[in-house]
């Protein structure tokens, strides 16, 4: 049996690999047509897949959907059609939701749901995820990386933290 070091290597490589071919989608690569529901469920799947953990409950159902509308965290769809607009704001809500609460992933969503205003935060969106996870994926692979074992220290116990830490600090910005 391979020592917990060795396992942990091999899951980070696994991770690291999975995280460099995945890419959010630019907001000229969401659909222009309007979609339905039932569209907008296998466009996000394929969108955001690499994003969920096998075994876990789906990223994106109807009734997930739904709820973010009856919450007014996102606009409702027009004639049961759904637009970019709202492919954006799905996109950036089950990307946070892994590790925010909805309310706060609310506060950082603009107010106004013109195509413009959810162009400019998707886009925005888009660019700060690519910039942080190549960031950190740096960070975790450099030599000096805190979260990296050192004598006895467990990376797991160390990424968690580091989770708690990045939410409360975001938490803390949008109070």
């Amino acid at each position: 049996m391979r020592n917990d070091n060795e396992v942990i290597a091999q899951r980070l490589a696994q991770w690291m690999d999975s995280l460099s071919q995945f890419d959010l989608p630019d907001w000229d690569s969401l659909p222009q047509l309007e979609l339905y529901m039932d569209q907008v469920i296998i466009l996000l799947t394929e969108y955001l897949s690499p994003l969920c953990r096998s075994g876990e409950e789906k990223a994106v159902t109807a009734s997930i959907i739904n709820n973010y509308v009856r919450m007014h965290v996102m606009p409702p769809p027009l004639k049961k059609k759904y637009s970019r607009v709202h492919l954006a704001y799905l996109v950036i809500i089950c990307t946070l939701k892994q590790s925010l609460s909805i309310s706060c992933i609310q506060r950082m969503l603009p107010e106004d749901h013109s195509e413009e205003a959810v162009r400019r935060l998707y886009d925005d969106f888009v660019r700060e995820y690519r910039a942080a996870s190549q960031a950190f994926v740096r960070y975790v692979q450099s030599p000096e990386s805190s979260l990296l074992p050192k004598g006895g220290g467990s990376f797991t116990t160390s990424t968690a933290v580091f989770a708690t830490l990045a939410k409360d600090l975001t938490e803390y910005l949008l109070r």
